[in-house]
């Protein structure tokens, strides 16, 4: 019997967003008013906003706009059935006999225990979908969807992507996120209609466009580099620069998890060579060294096996028999 576990968020915004015509009203002090498409096509990226029609009218300050969010919205039962369709298409190519999926409910244990930025900060000006209460709800009743609590989505697929390799049952996770190659199991990418099977130590290689990998030594290139979606950076208090090429060349001939976690060490030591004190998005001051970002990046971008699974960069460096100093 195949079961296959959705990543229900990744549909629930396709399907929400499909029916919604979104955009920006920005208004200026001297009356002038303009409409563009988002954010980044009036003043580019969310964090310099330094670039697009701003960029091009000097003239103007962003500090005397007031933004405004647009939207037409087409009816919630169009939404409901793009949503169904996606679902009864992803049981069909999967053959799968069950299914079911989560998706965000209340609380995020990341954004409780990160210290040096804020945990999907950079999402903060985004506007959800108005349909997408509404459309969980649908889910919960009509489709085996459960809300997630304390954790996220991600979370609770790869724990329960664990529990089935153990039993060796026939189970597939359908997500949309690249953070699920870092972890055993079958996971297919709708987007592509990939099936890729992940097991073991793993590998990096270069693409077009950029570096993919599969493994925990995706998962390790994800902590010394960074993830933009959810905010955390391995140099966000370092003055050496950290593109994704010189990760990749610090990590790619790692063969097994002692030469991956001495190339770790030595990387996060070139960015933090020697302890700093910092002052975070909450104004705290404290004390940070090489081992307490590395540590922070594992916080981020582990998923859990279990239930409050969490790596502990210490124990595993003492496991490995690799010195800290």
């Amino acid at each position: 019997m195949r079961t296959i576990c959705i990543d229900y968020d990744g549909l629930l915004f396709k399907a929400c967003c499909a029916v919604e015509d979104r955009g920006i009203l920005v208004k200026h002090t001297s009356g002038l008013e303009l409409e563009f498409k988002n954010r980044t096509e009036f003043y580019g990226h969310w964090k310099k906003k330094n670039g697009g029609w701003l960029a091009l009218n000097k003239e103007y300050n962003l500090e005397d706009f007031e933004i405004e969010d647009t939207r037409v919205v087409e009816p919630l039962e169009n939404a409901l059935a793009l949503l169904k369709r996606q679902i009864i298409a992803i049981k069909d190519v999967l053959e799968a006999d069950v299914y079911y999926g989560y998706y965000s409910g209340q609380g995020n244990f990341r954004k409780d225990i990160c210290t040096l930025l804020p945990y999907k900060g950079n999402r903060k000006d985004n506007v959800l979908p108005l349909h997408l209460q509404d459309a969980r709800d649908y889910l919960f009743k009509h489709h085996n969807g459960k809300p997630s609590k304390d954790v996220e989505p991600d979370d609770l697929v790869t724990t329960d992507m664990f529990t089935a390799i153990k039993s060796k049952a026939d189970f597939i996770g359908v997500v949309f996120e690249k953070d699920y190659l870092g972890c055993d199991g079958n996971w297919y990418y709708p987007d592509t209609g990939e099936i890729i099977n992940v097991s073991g130590f793993g590998r990096l290689h270069r693409t077009e466009k950029g570096v993919k990998g599969e493994g925990r030594l995706w998962k390790y290139f994800q902590c010394c580099f960074a993830d933009s979606s959810d905010n955390y950076y391995a140099n966000c208090f370092s003055e050496v620069s950290n593109g994704e090429v010189t990760v990749y060349n610090t990590l790619k001939d790692c063969k097994n998890d002692k030469e991956a976690f001495e190339c770790m060490k030595l990387h996060f030591q070139k960015l933090y060579p020697k302890a700093i004190t910092i002052s975070n998005w909450k104004g705290d001051l404290f004390e940070i060294d090489w081992l307490y970002v590395m540590q922070e990046m594992f916080n981020m971008a582990h998923l859990q096996r279990w239930k409050d699974d969490r790596i502990d960069v210490k124990i595993v460096f003492n496991k490995l028999g690799v010195s800290l100093e």
